[in-house]
């Protein structure tokens, strides 16, 4: 066949196979390793009572995070998402029981555990001293207790029998029953409840005695002291004394109420509530009962004072930006926000009493090193790293030199509007200093400074 035959089928397969061939192209998000997330709660491990602490997450700063927990007695503050570095806030309830337990918080596929000590045991009963008539008979009186804290109930008078509750743990009831008083006399007995006497009171058979005259009646609180948090706060007292010798109480100061049992008859409770103490100070304040006296201490506001701020850093371009802190803090508590760095600054919330807003704005950065710089805020610092400014790239003027003045090798001198100077480092082509002068044509090369000065690495004229 002849070549020239040939030729275009052979350029039509090539061009055949060529179409035929595929091509493709994948779009790249974040990848799994860019987007990783790393959770450090702050602290991680709490006291029976609980409180309050800080997850703090890092971050890539255009990956997205959401925060969750299934432990019921942890909660997260709103909103538990961000976006980079941030934090949120998180609260542990007390805790009821005389175990320790765990939590875990999630961010992102990660996990970081939250620990607490169990509660210690302290037991209370309903009531220390019953009063019952001579027949035979049953009665009760309840334990509160953190769950876990085992108890024990035993009878150390014949005519008293333990019916129920003999053995327990956490909350719980004992049931008693005393036998009938045939004789003439009252008579007394008493049970030990969790560590504690139970006086047991029985009316003799032959009739209920006269009440008490006043001169017979003592009376006592249990407890006589307790101390409290600043936060408001309710507890009771019990009273302690003879049926038929009557009471009133009465607090020494107006942030310490009786919200029941402001009087009574025999054995009894008092409750009352503590107000919160918005000084920083502590104070003292005492329920009289007949003159058996409670205090309570209660503690001064700088004990309940926590701050957190959200987010906690910030990373910012060469060409600077503006951005915000959030500043979380009880309703009484004063802060401030400062900061030393010359290209930070504050524009709003310097200073500010309970939740508010930290303004600032970052300047550019013309120098060719990254730097950072803190903002103090409310006890915390908030980080400002700022990406370095683009190395200076040589810039060549040409034109006629005008306003000249100085003598070599220090020079100065505008071309097309650019202030430019000469130094003892500057190299000359076809001339020398000297003959910069006005009206003279040259071409300068060199680098402007962050005074918009050119420096002349070379003159030529």
């Amino acid at each position: 066949m002849n070549r020239f035959v040939l030729l275009p089928f052979v350029i039509a397969l090539l061009t055949s196979m060529a179409c035929g061939s595929t091509s493709s192209s994948t779009s790249v998000g974040p990848t799994p390793t860019r987007c990783a997330v790393a959770a450090t709660p702050n602290p991680a491990a709490f006291p029976p009572a609980g409180g309050s602490g800080n997850l703090v997450v890092s971050a890539a700063r255009e990956c997205s995070w959401s925060a969750s927990t299934q432990a019921t007695w942890i909660s997260l503050a709103r909103p538990a998402e961000g976006q980079g570095d941030g934090a949120v806030k998180y609260t542990v309830a007390p805790n009821p029981q005389a175990v320790s337990r765990r939590g875990t918080l999630v961010v992102g596929g990660e996990t970081a555990e939250v620990t607490q000590q169990p509660a210690t045991c302290r037991f209370e009963l309903s009531r220390r001293s019953i009063e019952l008539g001579s027949a035979a008979q049953t009665a009760d009186l309840n334990v509160e207790a953190p769950g876990g804290c085992a108890w024990s109930a035993r009878s150390s008078t014949s005519w008293i029998t333990i019916v129920e509750g003999g053995e327990g743990n956490g909350n719980g009831r004992v049931r008693f029953r005393v036998g009938a008083n045939t004789g003439n006399a009252a008579r007394s007995g008493s049970l030990e409840v969790a560590g504690q006497r139970v006086d047991v009171r029985q009316l003799s058979g032959a009739g209920t005695p006269p009440p008490p005259t006043p001169g017979d009646c003592s009376y006592d609180v249990v407890p006589s002291s307790a101390e409290a948090s600043a936060d408001q706060t309710d507890g009771s007292v019990a009273v302690e004394t003879a049926a038929g010798c009557s009471w009133t109480a009465e607090s020494n100061a107006a942030w310490l109420t009786i919200v029941a049992g402001a009087s009574g008859n025999g054995p009894g409770q008092v409750d009352y509530r503590a107000a919160a103490n918005s000084s920083t100070s502590s104070r003292t304040a005492e329920i009289t009962v007949n003159g058996a006296v409670f205090t309570l201490e209660q503690a001064g506001s700088t004990s309940f004072c926590s701050y957190d701020i959200n987010p906690s850093s910030d990373s910012v371009s060469a060409e600077g930006d503006t951005g915000q802190i959030d500043v979380d803090a009880g309703p009484l508590c004063a802060w401030s926000a400062s900061t030393e760095a010359s290209w930070i600054e504050i524009t709003s919330g310097s200073a500010n009493i309970g939740n508010g807003r930290v303004e600032y704005r970052v300047d550019p950065n013309a120098s060719t090193s990254a730097r950072t710089g803190i903002i103090d805020v409310a006890g915390h610092q908030f980080t400002i790293d700022q990406e370095a400014g683009a190395s200076p790239q040589p810039v060549t003027i040409t034109g006629s030199v005008r306003d000249d003045e100085g003598s070599c090798p220090d020079k100065r001198f505008r071309v097309d509007g650019q202030n430019i100077r000469t130094t003892s480092a500057t190299d000359y082509e076809d001339g020398d200093c000297d003959d910069i002068q006005r009206n003279e044509f040259v071409r300068v090369t060199g680098m402007v400074g962050s005074d918009a000065v050119l420096t002349a690495d070379e003159v030529e004229f």
